[in-house]
């Protein structure tokens, strides 16, 4: 083979081998997802007034942050093997906004707290949609 041609096939990606750790990163950003639903649920039963709401979403929050934490290991672990780098730029970015969250829930700054939480919800959307759309991280 000349030194062209190995250039060349060293700048091609492995195009349909998925990254040893891409099922773990599969299943972690559905975990994430499922934990920011239960979060959505939960806030809008303590808006209802429910008796046990603010427990229970403060709770939830500590499974969110494990998800994520979770998550966060699986996508340094894809790209490691070889994976996209932009799985672990979003969770990151993800759990930054979630701690930010996390922070204004606990302070009672009800006003961001919510339209963020809004916000983050569609960040975990965006996230799942890229670890299981086409290339997911591949």
């Amino acid at each position: 083979m000349s030194s062209s041609a190995r250039t060349a096939a060293a700048r091609e990606p492995a195009a349909s081998v998925p990254p040893r750790f891409h099922g773990l990163l599969r299943a972690s950003t559905a975990f994430v997802a499922a934990c920011m639903l239960l979060q959505g649920i939960t806030a809008g039963q303590l808006l209802d007034g429910a008796e046990h709401g603010s427990e229970i979403h403060r709770n939830a929050s500590g499974f969110l942050v494990a998800a994520l934490l979770v998550t966060i290991a699986a996508a340094i672990l894809v790209r490691r093997g070889g994976g996209s780098a932009r799985p672990l730029a979003a969770a990151l970015a993800t759990a930054v906004f979630t701690v930010v969250q996390f922070s204004l829930g606990e302070n009672g700054a009800t006003a961001v707290h919510v339209p963020l939480g809004v916000a983050l919800m569609g960040s975990g959307t965006a996230l799942v949609a890229q670890v299981w759309g086409g290339r997911g991280g591949r």
